[in-house]
């Protein structure tokens, strides 16, 4: 018998408790090597008839020393947030957690692929040959992202965002649901996309950026 298949699931917090964190438990219960515990967030309990799988629920980060003792050694971001999410890492990091990735069993990921620690690649996303994924990124449902793409730390890519090959985006870029971005460009680090926007040429660092074909319109805040 393989020894793999024998092999005990790893056990993991999510660090937030919103909607994003409900998706990522949605992805976690696709992947048979993974075994949910858990919440936290530091913003206090799920509202009354938020849905039951937001639980258990901890508390906040001060419950991290304890939940480390009790033996869970891994642990998850679940927030949307690109700074945000970099802050916790950090923080679990501290603690001593190890960061784990995500895929969603119904992901496509190439082999050639690679994925950094504390990503999620969700539903119907697809990862193509010979790209790269940093540290706590977000592949959001049904985003591809194609050949040969490097695609930051932190960066969020939202539902039915569209990379060509060999795009290159900068960490902790946030990529509105159902933009595009043409082949062989680059985006800068802390830059917003709008939803919708067609990417043609190349975008700065630290800007929000929208429309068809889309355009710098102000500094990002």
């Amino acid at each position: 018998m393989d020894a793999s298949a024998s092999a005990p699931p790893t056990r993991i917090l999510l660090y937030g408790a919103s909607g994003h964190a409900a998706a990522v438990a949605d992805a976690v219960a696709t992947c048979p090597g993974l075994e949910l515990v858990g919440f936290l967030d530091d913003a206090g309990a799920p509202r009354p008839g938020d849905p039951p799988f937001l639980e258990p629920f901890f508390g906040g980060r001060e419950q991290l020393p304890a939940l480390r003792a009790s033996g869970i050694r891994h642990a998850f971001v679940a927030i949307g947030d690109c700074r945000v999410r970099f802050r916790l890492a950090e923080a679990l990091a501290e603690e001593g957690f190890e960061l784990v990735t995500i895929v969603h069993a119904r992901a496509t990921v190439a082999a050639s692929a690679s994925l950094g620690p504390g990503t999620v690649v969700m539903a119907g996303a697809v990862v193509g040959a010979r790209s790269w994924v940093g540290s706590h990124a977000i592949v959001n449902t049904a985003a591809t992202v194609d050949h040969d793409c490097r695609v930051g730390d932190g960066v969020h890519l939202c539902p039915g965002v569209h990379l060509a090959g060999t795009v290159t985006v900068g960490p902790r870029t946030f990529v509105g649901i159902a933009a595009a971005v043409a082949n062989n460009l680059t985006i800068g680090s802390d830059t917003t996309i709008g939803a919708g926007a067609v990417v043609v040429r190349d975008l700065p660092s630290g800007i929000v950026a929208y429309g068809v074909p889309a355009r710098a319109m102000r500094a990002a805040g």
